[in-house]
């Protein structure tokens, strides 16, 4: 599939923030973008499916999102940068 080319406003601070975490993490603003929307489609796509989360789990994680929270958060042993790169396939 195509890559979408595309313009938004975004807060300037927000912006700003974003530049810095991406150079951190050694990925590109693309990168942070789209790993970001991805989680929150597939975040949504796993609240629809069937699972055995209960429905009082799912309202916690929902409301978590409303605050601005982070939902969940996934342990790892291997850096971000690490499951980034791995993600790219690099």
């Amino acid at each position: 599939m195509a890559d979408k080319i595309t313009s938004i406003r975004v807060n300037e601070e927000i912006w700003r923030k974003a530049k810095i975490l991406a150079a951190r993490r050694g990925i590109t603003l693309r990168s942070l973008i789209e790993g970001l929307l991805k989680m929150e489609i597939e975040a949504e796509e796993l609240l629809k499916e069937e699972s055995k989360i209960s429905e009082e789990h799912i309202k916690v994680l929902e409301e978590r999102r409303r605050r601005g929270e982070v939902p969940f958060i996934i342990l790892s042993e291997r850096t971000a940068v690490e499951l980034v790169k791995e993600g790219r396939g690099d």
